[in-house]
Protein backbone atom coordinates (compact mmCIF):
# COMPACT_ATOMS: atom_id res chain seq x y z
CA UNK A 1 0.00 0.00 0.00
CA UNK A 2 1.31 3.38 -0.57
CA UNK A 3 1.97 4.96 2.20
CA UNK A 4 1.69 8.57 0.62
CA UNK A 5 -1.71 7.79 -0.79
CA UNK A 6 -3.80 6.36 1.85
CA UNK A 7 -6.70 8.88 2.80
CA UNK A 8 -7.29 9.28 6.32
CA UNK A 9 -10.29 8.59 5.95
CA UNK A 10 -9.34 5.08 4.77
CA UNK A 11 -7.49 4.63 8.09
CA UNK A 12 -9.95 5.63 9.82
CA UNK A 13 -12.58 2.93 8.15
CA UNK A 14 -10.04 -0.36 8.48
CA UNK A 15 -9.85 1.06 11.71
CA UNK A 16 -13.30 0.62 12.71
CA UNK A 17 -13.55 -2.52 10.54
CA UNK A 18 -11.06 -4.12 12.78
CA UNK A 19 -12.69 -3.02 15.59
CA UNK A 20 -15.93 -5.14 14.50
CA UNK A 21 -13.72 -8.15 13.60
CA UNK A 22 -12.27 -8.15 17.37
CA UNK A 23 -15.92 -7.65 18.86
CA UNK A 24 -17.26 -10.45 16.64
CA UNK A 25 -14.31 -12.64 17.72
CA UNK A 26 -12.33 -12.91 14.39
CA UNK A 27 -8.98 -11.67 15.45
CA UNK A 28 -7.18 -13.40 12.81
CA UNK A 29 -9.13 -11.07 10.16
CA UNK A 30 -8.62 -8.01 12.78
CA UNK A 31 -5.04 -8.13 12.72
CA UNK A 32 -4.74 -8.53 9.11
CA UNK A 33 -7.06 -4.69 8.69
CA UNK A 34 -4.40 -3.35 11.16
CA UNK A 35 -1.53 -4.21 9.47
CA UNK A 36 -3.18 -2.57 6.03
CA UNK A 37 -3.23 0.57 8.23
CA UNK A 38 0.27 -0.36 9.73
CA UNK A 39 1.46 -0.49 5.77
CA UNK A 40 0.19 3.04 5.76
CA UNK A 41 1.37 4.18 8.41
CA UNK A 42 3.67 2.27 10.66
CA UNK A 43 3.46 4.35 13.72
CA UNK A 44 -0.18 4.39 14.30
CA UNK A 45 -0.81 3.56 17.68
CA UNK A 46 -4.47 2.42 17.60
CA UNK A 47 -3.00 -0.39 14.87
CA UNK A 48 -0.50 -1.04 16.94
CA UNK A 49 -2.41 -1.76 19.90
CA UNK A 50 -4.97 -3.39 17.86
CA UNK A 51 -2.43 -5.87 15.99
CA UNK A 52 -0.33 -6.32 19.22
CA UNK A 53 -3.44 -8.21 20.97
CA UNK A 54 -4.98 -9.64 18.08
CA UNK A 55 -1.35 -11.51 17.45
CA UNK A 56 -1.61 -12.60 20.90
CA UNK A 57 -5.26 -13.67 21.15
CA UNK A 58 -3.93 -16.22 18.02
CA UNK A 59 -1.20 -17.08 19.44
CA UNK A 60 1.51 -15.55 17.42
CA UNK A 61 3.43 -14.73 20.51
CA UNK A 62 6.82 -13.48 19.04
CA UNK A 63 5.01 -11.62 16.43
CA UNK A 64 2.87 -10.14 19.44
CA UNK A 65 5.82 -8.95 21.25
CA UNK A 66 7.58 -7.30 18.45
CA UNK A 67 4.47 -5.37 18.04
CA UNK A 68 4.09 -3.78 21.63
CA UNK A 69 7.56 -3.18 21.44
CA UNK A 70 7.09 -1.43 18.26
CA UNK A 71 3.91 0.63 20.64
CA UNK A 72 6.71 1.09 23.15
CA UNK A 73 8.85 2.92 20.97
CA UNK A 74 5.81 5.61 19.78
CA UNK A 75 4.28 5.86 23.10
CA UNK A 76 6.45 4.45 26.42
CA UNK A 77 4.29 6.52 28.71
CA UNK A 78 0.74 5.00 27.00
CA UNK A 79 -0.75 3.67 30.30
CA UNK A 80 -2.18 0.55 27.52
CA UNK A 81 1.57 0.23 26.42
CA UNK A 82 3.09 -0.32 29.12
CA UNK A 83 0.46 -2.73 30.79
CA UNK A 84 0.87 -4.95 27.82
CA UNK A 85 4.54 -4.58 27.78
CA UNK A 86 4.33 -5.75 31.50
CA UNK A 87 2.34 -8.70 30.55
CA UNK A 88 4.67 -9.86 27.76
CA UNK A 89 7.31 -9.67 30.21
CA UNK A 90 4.95 -11.98 33.20
CA UNK A 91 4.60 -14.11 30.32
CA UNK A 92 8.28 -14.94 30.26
CA UNK A 93 8.76 -14.77 33.35
CA UNK A 94 10.93 -11.82 34.59
CA UNK A 95 8.38 -10.76 36.92
CA UNK A 96 11.18 -8.11 38.19
CA UNK A 97 10.44 -6.04 34.85
CA UNK A 98 6.78 -7.01 34.57
CA UNK A 99 6.34 -5.49 38.05
CA UNK A 100 8.72 -2.23 36.83
CA UNK A 101 6.04 -1.87 33.78
CA UNK A 102 2.65 -2.54 35.79
CA UNK A 103 3.82 0.41 38.36
CA UNK A 104 4.70 2.48 35.41
CA UNK A 105 1.12 2.08 34.11
CA UNK A 106 -0.40 2.60 37.31
CA UNK A 107 1.44 6.43 37.91
CA UNK A 108 -0.05 6.91 34.96
CA UNK A 109 -3.30 5.70 35.38
CA UNK A 110 -4.22 4.65 38.65
CA UNK A 111 -7.16 2.88 37.86
CA UNK A 112 -6.32 0.90 35.65
CA UNK A 113 -7.21 -2.83 36.24
CA UNK A 114 -5.52 -4.97 35.04
CA UNK A 115 -2.04 -3.47 36.29
CA UNK A 116 -3.41 -3.32 39.81
CA UNK A 117 -4.18 -6.91 39.30
CA UNK A 118 -1.39 -7.93 37.24
CA UNK A 119 1.10 -6.30 39.79
CA UNK A 120 -0.50 -8.54 42.80
CA UNK A 121 -0.61 -11.37 40.53
CA UNK A 122 2.91 -11.21 39.72
CA UNK A 123 3.86 -10.84 43.47
CA UNK A 124 2.73 -14.50 44.12
CA UNK A 125 5.63 -15.70 41.28
CA UNK A 126 8.17 -13.68 43.21
CA UNK A 127 10.94 -15.27 45.06
CA UNK A 128 10.17 -13.33 48.28
CA UNK A 129 8.97 -13.77 51.50
CA UNK A 130 7.68 -10.45 51.87
CA UNK A 131 3.75 -11.93 53.18
CA UNK A 132 2.92 -8.22 54.37
CA UNK A 133 3.70 -6.27 51.42
CA UNK A 134 1.40 -9.03 49.46
CA UNK A 135 -1.07 -8.26 52.43
CA UNK A 136 -1.31 -4.42 51.60
CA UNK A 137 -1.25 -5.42 47.79
CA UNK A 138 -4.67 -7.46 48.22
CA UNK A 139 -6.14 -5.10 50.06
CA UNK A 140 -5.34 -2.37 47.44
CA UNK A 141 -6.46 -4.62 45.16
CA UNK A 142 -9.91 -5.31 46.81
CA UNK A 143 -10.61 -1.58 47.12
CA UNK A 144 -10.10 -0.74 43.66
CA UNK A 145 -13.98 -0.83 42.66
CA UNK A 146 -15.82 1.47 45.50
CA UNK A 147 -17.97 -0.53 47.76
CA UNK A 148 -21.80 -0.38 46.71
CA UNK A 149 -24.68 0.30 49.01
CA UNK A 150 -24.68 -2.72 51.39
CA UNK A 151 -27.34 -5.01 51.17
CA UNK A 152 -28.82 -5.68 54.61
CA UNK A 153 -32.48 -6.92 53.40
CA UNK A 154 -33.19 -10.42 51.62
CA UNK A 155 -36.33 -11.89 50.29
CA UNK A 156 -34.58 -15.13 49.78
CA UNK A 157 -37.14 -17.95 52.04
CA UNK A 158 -34.90 -18.60 55.24
CA UNK A 159 -35.73 -22.26 55.57
CA UNK A 160 -32.69 -24.05 56.72
CA UNK A 161 -33.79 -27.34 54.27
CA UNK A 162 -35.47 -26.27 51.64
CA UNK A 163 -33.90 -26.28 47.90
CA UNK A 164 -30.96 -23.99 47.72
CA UNK A 165 -30.02 -21.72 44.77
CA UNK A 166 -26.34 -21.95 43.97
CA UNK A 167 -24.94 -18.70 41.81
CA UNK A 168 -21.15 -19.27 40.25
CA UNK A 169 -19.86 -16.61 38.53
CA UNK A 170 -16.77 -17.90 36.00
CA UNK A 171 -14.78 -17.02 32.98
CA UNK A 172 -13.67 -20.69 33.26
CA UNK A 173 -17.11 -22.50 32.10
CA UNK A 174 -14.69 -24.00 29.31
CA UNK A 175 -11.92 -26.38 28.51
CA UNK A 176 -9.87 -24.98 31.38
CA UNK A 177 -8.07 -25.93 34.38
CA UNK A 178 -10.64 -24.47 37.05
CA UNK A 179 -13.36 -26.00 34.32
CA UNK A 180 -12.25 -29.44 34.67
CA UNK A 181 -12.68 -29.04 38.53
CA UNK A 182 -15.98 -27.34 38.52
CA UNK A 183 -17.52 -29.91 35.72
CA UNK A 184 -18.22 -33.04 38.41
CA UNK A 185 -20.17 -30.63 41.01
CA UNK A 186 -22.59 -29.48 37.39
CA UNK A 187 -23.00 -33.13 37.12
CA UNK A 188 -22.79 -34.81 40.38
CA UNK A 189 -24.51 -32.73 42.49
CA UNK A 190 -28.16 -33.66 44.42
CA UNK A 191 -30.43 -31.77 41.47
CA UNK A 192 -33.40 -32.02 44.22
CA UNK A 193 -31.13 -29.82 46.57
CA UNK A 194 -29.54 -27.37 44.73
CA UNK A 195 -30.03 -26.07 41.65
CA UNK A 196 -27.22 -24.41 39.92
CA UNK A 197 -27.21 -20.97 38.22
CA UNK A 198 -24.39 -19.94 35.84
CA UNK A 199 -23.05 -16.55 35.09
CA UNK A 200 -20.84 -16.85 32.63
CA UNK A 201 -18.17 -14.27 31.27
CA UNK A 202 -17.24 -16.85 27.96
CA UNK A 203 -16.99 -14.40 24.96
CA UNK A 204 -16.21 -17.36 23.40
CA UNK A 205 -17.64 -20.87 24.24
CA UNK A 206 -16.38 -24.61 22.87
CA UNK A 207 -17.52 -28.01 23.86
CA UNK A 208 -17.04 -27.91 27.71
CA UNK A 209 -19.02 -24.93 27.43
CA UNK A 210 -21.92 -26.73 26.37
CA UNK A 211 -21.62 -29.30 28.96
CA UNK A 212 -21.56 -26.81 31.55
CA UNK A 213 -24.57 -25.09 29.97
CA UNK A 214 -27.13 -28.61 29.67
CA UNK A 215 -25.96 -29.18 33.60
CA UNK A 216 -27.38 -26.04 34.43
CA UNK A 217 -30.41 -25.48 35.69
CA UNK A 218 -30.19 -21.50 34.61
CA UNK A 219 -27.64 -19.91 32.41
CA UNK A 220 -26.96 -15.90 32.03
CA UNK A 221 -24.11 -14.80 29.53
CA UNK A 222 -22.41 -11.84 31.38
CA UNK A 223 -20.48 -10.95 28.04
CA UNK A 224 -20.61 -7.09 27.40
CA UNK A 225 -22.64 -6.54 31.03
CA UNK A 226 -21.20 -4.63 33.76
CA UNK A 227 -21.26 -5.44 37.32
CA UNK A 228 -24.09 -3.99 38.68
CA UNK A 229 -26.14 -5.94 35.85
CA UNK A 230 -24.70 -8.92 36.83
CA UNK A 231 -25.55 -7.95 40.36
CA UNK A 232 -29.13 -7.12 39.47
CA UNK A 233 -29.75 -10.34 37.58
CA UNK A 234 -28.53 -12.20 40.54
CA UNK A 235 -30.80 -10.85 42.88
CA UNK A 236 -34.17 -11.28 40.59
CA UNK A 237 -33.15 -14.90 40.51
CA UNK A 238 -33.16 -14.72 44.45
CA UNK A 239 -29.84 -16.40 44.54
CA UNK A 240 -28.73 -18.15 48.20
CA UNK A 241 -25.82 -18.37 48.15
CA UNK A 242 -23.44 -16.89 45.57
CA UNK A 243 -19.57 -18.34 44.41
CA UNK A 244 -17.14 -16.22 42.91
CA UNK A 245 -14.63 -18.70 41.22
CA UNK A 246 -10.50 -17.75 40.68
CA UNK A 247 -11.37 -14.44 40.99
CA UNK A 248 -8.01 -12.60 40.87
CA UNK A 249 -7.45 -14.37 37.68
CA UNK A 250 -8.42 -14.39 33.60
CA UNK A 251 -11.67 -12.68 32.96
CA UNK A 252 -13.49 -13.46 35.98
CA UNK A 253 -15.64 -10.74 37.78
CA UNK A 254 -15.12 -11.14 41.69
CA UNK A 255 -16.20 -6.91 42.28
CA UNK A 256 -19.84 -8.33 41.38
CA UNK A 257 -19.76 -9.54 45.22
CA UNK A 258 -19.34 -5.73 45.84
CA UNK A 259 -22.56 -5.52 45.76
CA UNK A 260 -23.67 -7.63 48.38
CA UNK A 261 -26.46 -9.71 45.58
CA UNK A 262 -26.53 -12.68 47.82
CA UNK A 263 -27.22 -13.07 51.49
CA UNK A 264 -23.55 -15.86 51.31
CA UNK A 265 -21.05 -14.38 48.80
CA UNK A 266 -18.03 -17.58 48.84
CA UNK A 267 -14.56 -17.64 47.19
CA UNK A 268 -13.67 -20.54 45.45
CA UNK A 269 -10.42 -21.95 42.98
CA UNK A 270 -8.72 -18.48 44.20
CA UNK A 271 -5.26 -17.61 44.46
CA UNK A 272 -5.90 -15.88 47.74
CA UNK A 273 -7.69 -13.93 49.77
CA UNK A 274 -10.06 -11.47 48.05
CA UNK A 275 -9.31 -8.86 51.01
CA UNK A 276 -13.25 -7.71 50.74
CA UNK A 277 -15.42 -7.70 53.43
CA UNK A 278 -18.25 -8.77 50.49
CA UNK A 279 -16.88 -12.39 50.74
CA UNK A 280 -17.92 -14.58 53.57
CA UNK A 281 -16.06 -17.61 53.30
CA UNK A 282 -12.67 -19.03 51.11
CA UNK A 283 -12.84 -22.89 50.45
CA UNK A 284 -9.91 -24.66 51.30
CA UNK A 285 -8.51 -27.59 52.99
CA UNK A 286 -5.88 -28.65 55.71
CA UNK A 287 -2.48 -28.18 53.34
CA UNK A 288 -3.28 -25.36 51.53
CA UNK A 289 -4.91 -23.32 54.10
CA UNK A 290 -3.19 -25.20 57.12
CA UNK A 291 -4.47 -23.86 60.62
CA UNK A 292 -2.07 -21.40 62.62
CA UNK A 293 -0.31 -20.96 58.77
CA UNK A 294 0.84 -17.34 58.12
CA UNK A 295 -1.08 -16.32 55.38
CA UNK A 296 -4.01 -13.65 56.08
CA UNK A 297 -7.84 -14.04 54.78
CA UNK A 298 -10.88 -11.69 55.09
CA UNK A 299 -12.82 -14.45 55.13
CA UNK A 300 -13.86 -17.38 57.52
CA UNK A 301 -11.60 -20.48 55.78
CA UNK A 302 -13.65 -23.70 55.18
CA UNK A 303 -10.93 -26.85 55.21
CA UNK A 304 -12.58 -29.15 52.73
CA UNK A 305 -10.71 -32.72 53.16
CA UNK A 306 -9.23 -31.79 49.39
CA UNK A 307 -10.15 -28.18 48.04
CA UNK A 308 -10.70 -29.34 44.67
CA UNK A 309 -11.46 -32.56 42.85
CA UNK A 310 -10.58 -34.43 39.76
CA UNK A 311 -11.70 -36.70 37.39
CA UNK A 312 -9.86 -39.19 34.84
CA UNK A 313 -10.58 -37.86 31.39
CA UNK A 314 -11.45 -39.95 28.64
CA UNK A 315 -8.92 -39.13 26.35
CA UNK A 316 -6.52 -39.97 28.74
CA UNK A 317 -4.04 -42.57 27.03
CA UNK A 318 -2.45 -45.42 29.35
CA UNK A 319 0.88 -44.84 31.12
CA UNK A 320 4.05 -45.90 28.98
CA UNK A 321 6.65 -47.66 30.32
CA UNK A 322 9.32 -46.11 32.35
CA UNK A 323 11.66 -43.92 30.32
CA UNK A 324 14.70 -44.65 32.18
CA UNK A 325 14.97 -48.24 31.55
CA UNK A 326 15.26 -47.61 27.59
CA UNK A 327 17.03 -44.50 27.73
CA UNK A 328 19.74 -45.70 30.56
CA UNK A 329 19.25 -42.19 32.13
CA UNK A 330 16.70 -40.29 34.63
CA UNK A 331 15.04 -37.74 32.26
CA UNK A 332 13.17 -34.79 34.75
CA UNK A 333 10.63 -32.95 33.14
CA UNK A 334 8.34 -29.52 34.08
CA UNK A 335 5.49 -28.77 31.92
CA UNK A 336 4.15 -26.07 34.15
CA UNK A 337 3.89 -22.50 32.79
CA UNK A 338 6.98 -20.58 31.87
CA UNK A 339 6.30 -17.97 34.42
CA UNK A 340 5.77 -20.63 37.20
CA UNK A 341 9.24 -21.24 37.08
CA UNK A 342 11.47 -18.65 39.08
CA UNK A 343 15.17 -18.57 39.01
CA UNK A 344 15.52 -19.90 42.30
CA UNK A 345 13.61 -23.27 40.78
CA UNK A 346 15.82 -23.12 37.65
CA UNK A 347 19.47 -22.87 40.13
CA UNK A 348 17.71 -25.90 41.86
CA UNK A 349 17.08 -28.01 38.70
CA UNK A 350 20.12 -26.93 37.79
CA UNK A 351 21.48 -28.26 41.22
CA UNK A 352 20.04 -31.25 40.82
CA UNK A 353 21.05 -32.03 37.27
CA UNK A 354 24.60 -31.73 38.68
CA UNK A 355 24.23 -34.44 41.25
CA UNK A 356 23.20 -36.89 38.55
CA UNK A 357 25.63 -36.04 35.84
CA UNK A 358 23.85 -38.49 33.20
CA UNK A 359 20.26 -36.89 33.99
CA UNK A 360 18.60 -34.36 31.56
CA UNK A 361 15.60 -32.14 31.80
CA UNK A 362 12.24 -31.72 29.41
CA UNK A 363 9.96 -28.53 29.32
CA UNK A 364 6.93 -28.10 28.09
CA UNK A 365 3.60 -25.65 28.24
CA UNK A 366 1.43 -25.63 25.59
CA UNK A 367 2.48 -23.08 22.92
CA UNK A 368 4.98 -20.58 25.25
CA UNK A 369 8.10 -21.64 24.37
CA UNK A 370 7.12 -20.72 20.78
CA UNK A 371 8.51 -17.18 21.90
CA UNK A 372 12.04 -17.15 21.66
CA UNK A 373 12.84 -15.02 24.69
CA UNK A 374 11.11 -17.14 26.86
CA UNK A 375 12.82 -20.16 25.78
CA UNK A 376 15.78 -18.44 26.59
CA UNK A 377 15.41 -17.11 29.66
CA UNK A 378 15.10 -20.67 31.33
CA UNK A 379 17.91 -22.28 29.14
CA UNK A 380 20.06 -19.61 29.50
CA UNK A 381 20.07 -19.60 33.67
CA UNK A 382 20.58 -23.23 33.06
CA UNK A 383 23.56 -22.93 30.61
CA UNK A 384 25.09 -20.07 33.06
CA UNK A 385 24.78 -22.88 35.69
CA UNK A 386 26.61 -25.54 33.55
CA UNK A 387 23.96 -27.04 31.86
CA UNK A 388 23.60 -26.79 28.07
CA UNK A 389 21.67 -27.30 25.05
CA UNK A 390 22.89 -31.17 25.16
CA UNK A 391 20.54 -31.83 28.93
CA UNK A 392 17.82 -29.51 28.43
CA UNK A 393 15.47 -29.89 26.35
CA UNK A 394 11.62 -28.08 25.33
CA UNK A 395 9.01 -30.05 23.85
CA UNK A 396 6.38 -28.51 20.88
CA UNK A 397 3.24 -27.43 21.58
CA UNK A 398 0.29 -30.03 21.33
CA UNK A 399 -3.27 -28.73 21.39
CA UNK A 400 -4.81 -31.99 21.79
CA UNK A 401 -5.45 -32.85 25.40
CA UNK A 402 -4.65 -36.97 24.48
CA UNK A 403 -1.54 -35.67 23.13
CA UNK A 404 -0.09 -33.91 26.06
CA UNK A 405 -0.72 -36.00 28.48
CA UNK A 406 1.43 -38.32 25.99
CA UNK A 407 4.05 -36.56 26.71
CA UNK A 408 4.60 -37.91 29.64
CA UNK A 409 5.94 -40.56 28.25
CA UNK A 410 8.94 -38.96 28.06
CA UNK A 411 9.88 -38.14 31.30
CA UNK A 412 10.69 -40.22 34.44
CA UNK A 413 9.89 -37.75 37.63
CA UNK A 414 8.24 -34.17 37.21
CA UNK A 415 9.72 -30.98 39.22
CA UNK A 416 7.72 -29.01 40.33
CA UNK A 417 7.75 -25.09 40.43
CA UNK A 418 8.22 -22.71 43.48
CA UNK A 419 7.00 -20.46 44.67
CA UNK A 420 3.96 -20.62 42.68
CA UNK A 421 3.57 -24.37 42.15
CA UNK A 422 1.62 -26.75 39.52
CA UNK A 423 -2.13 -27.60 40.34
CA UNK A 424 -4.05 -29.00 37.22
CA UNK A 425 -0.42 -29.78 36.01
CA UNK A 426 0.58 -31.94 38.83
CA UNK A 427 -2.91 -34.15 38.67
CA UNK A 428 -1.80 -35.06 34.88
CA UNK A 429 1.76 -36.16 36.07
CA UNK A 430 0.50 -38.09 38.60
CA UNK A 431 -1.90 -39.76 36.14
CA UNK A 432 0.47 -40.67 33.84
CA UNK A 433 2.28 -42.52 36.51
CA UNK A 434 4.70 -39.49 37.06
CA UNK A 435 5.76 -38.62 40.54
CA UNK A 436 6.30 -35.21 40.98
CA UNK A 437 8.92 -33.79 43.88
CA UNK A 438 7.53 -30.19 45.14
CA UNK A 439 8.58 -27.73 47.25
CA UNK A 440 5.86 -26.09 50.17
CA UNK A 441 5.41 -22.83 51.00
CA UNK A 442 3.55 -20.94 53.40
CA UNK A 443 1.02 -19.55 50.97
CA UNK A 444 -2.34 -21.64 48.95
CA UNK A 445 -0.39 -20.71 45.79
CA UNK A 446 2.58 -22.57 47.04
CA UNK A 447 0.90 -25.87 48.61
CA UNK A 448 -1.28 -27.02 45.69
CA UNK A 449 0.64 -29.84 44.50
CA UNK A 450 1.87 -30.74 48.08
CA UNK A 451 -2.02 -30.94 48.72
CA UNK A 452 -2.64 -33.02 46.11
CA UNK A 453 0.10 -35.37 46.61
CA UNK A 454 -0.46 -35.61 50.56
CA UNK A 455 -4.16 -36.87 49.07
CA UNK A 456 -2.31 -39.25 46.63
CA UNK A 457 -0.60 -40.89 49.29
CA UNK A 458 2.91 -39.53 48.14
CA UNK A 459 3.83 -37.22 51.01
CA UNK A 460 7.60 -38.63 50.15
CA UNK A 461 7.95 -35.99 47.53
CA UNK A 462 6.73 -33.01 49.30
CA UNK A 463 10.42 -31.48 50.04
CA UNK A 464 10.45 -28.15 52.70
CA UNK A 465 13.45 -26.44 51.28
CA UNK A 466 15.69 -26.80 48.40
CA UNK A 467 18.50 -29.14 49.79
CA UNK A 468 15.34 -31.57 50.54
CA UNK A 469 13.57 -31.00 47.43
CA UNK A 470 17.39 -32.45 45.51
CA UNK A 471 17.70 -35.19 48.14
CA UNK A 472 14.41 -36.44 47.46
CA UNK A 473 14.73 -36.26 43.98
CA UNK A 474 18.09 -37.72 43.97
CA UNK A 475 16.78 -40.70 45.75
CA UNK A 476 13.80 -41.17 43.85
CA UNK A 477 16.05 -41.40 40.35
CA UNK A 478 18.64 -43.64 42.33
CA UNK A 479 16.29 -46.62 41.95
CA UNK A 480 14.42 -47.20 38.47
CA UNK A 481 12.97 -50.45 39.60
CA UNK A 482 10.94 -49.10 42.29
CA UNK A 483 10.35 -45.92 39.81
CA UNK A 484 8.68 -48.34 37.46
CA UNK A 485 6.72 -49.76 40.07
CA UNK A 486 5.66 -46.59 40.80
CA UNK A 487 4.94 -45.89 37.58
CA UNK A 488 2.56 -48.76 37.02
CA UNK A 489 0.59 -48.38 40.06
CA UNK A 490 0.23 -44.85 40.61
CA UNK A 491 -2.94 -44.27 38.32
CA UNK A 492 -5.03 -46.84 40.52
CA UNK A 493 -3.72 -45.30 43.39
CA UNK A 494 -4.79 -42.00 42.21
CA UNK A 495 -8.11 -43.36 41.11
CA UNK A 496 -8.74 -44.45 44.84
CA UNK A 497 -7.78 -41.82 46.34
CA UNK A 498 -9.40 -38.86 47.39
CA UNK A 499 -8.17 -36.66 44.89
CA UNK A 500 -10.56 -38.79 42.28
CA UNK A 501 -13.04 -38.98 44.62
CA UNK A 502 -15.32 -36.53 42.87
CA UNK A 503 -18.03 -37.68 44.26
CA UNK A 504 -17.11 -37.60 47.84
CA UNK A 505 -16.08 -33.85 46.72
CA UNK A 506 -19.77 -33.01 45.65
CA UNK A 507 -21.17 -34.15 48.84
CA UNK A 508 -18.99 -32.50 51.38
CA UNK A 509 -19.39 -29.45 49.11
CA UNK A 510 -23.22 -29.87 49.24
CA UNK A 511 -22.55 -29.98 53.09
CA UNK A 512 -20.52 -27.16 53.26
CA UNK A 513 -23.29 -25.04 51.53
CA UNK A 514 -26.27 -26.50 53.30
CA UNK A 515 -24.60 -25.58 56.89
CA UNK A 516 -23.57 -22.07 55.99
CA UNK A 517 -27.01 -21.36 54.74
CA UNK A 518 -28.45 -23.00 57.78
CA UNK A 519 -26.05 -20.54 59.68
CA UNK A 520 -27.70 -17.43 57.78
CA UNK A 521 -31.35 -18.69 58.03
CA UNK A 522 -30.50 -18.85 62.23
CA UNK A 523 -29.08 -15.42 62.23
CA UNK A 524 -31.48 -14.19 59.75
CA UNK A 525 -34.52 -15.48 62.07
CA UNK A 526 -33.25 -14.28 65.24
CA UNK A 527 -32.20 -11.05 64.11
CA UNK A 528 -35.94 -9.79 62.93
Amino acid sequence: MDRTSTPVSDIAGLLAQADEEVSAGRQDKAFVLFGSVLAAEPRNLDALKGAGRALLAIRRLNDSAETWEAAYEVAPDDPEVLFQCGVMQFRRGAMDAACEYFDRALAGQPTHYGARGMRLLAMFYQDSDNGAAIWRAQQDWGRQRPAAPLRTVYENDPDPDRPLRIGYVSSDFRAHSVGFNLLPIYQRRDRERFRLYSYAEVPQPDAATRLFEEASDVWHSTVGLSDVEVAEIIVADKIDILVILAGHLDENRPYIARYRPAPIQINQYDICSSAMDEYDYFIGDRVVTPRGGGERFSERVIRLPTFSAHTIPAEAPAQGPLPALRNGYVTFGSFNAPQKISDRSIDTWAALLHAIPASRLVLKHFEAYSETATRTRILNRLAERGIGADRATVLDAVDRRSEHLRAYDQIDIALDSFPFSGATTTYEALLMGVPVITLAGDRFVSRCSAATLDAAGLGVCIAHDTDSYVARAVELASDAERLAVIRGRLRQALTQSRVCDADQYVRNLGRVHRAVWRRWCFRSQNSS
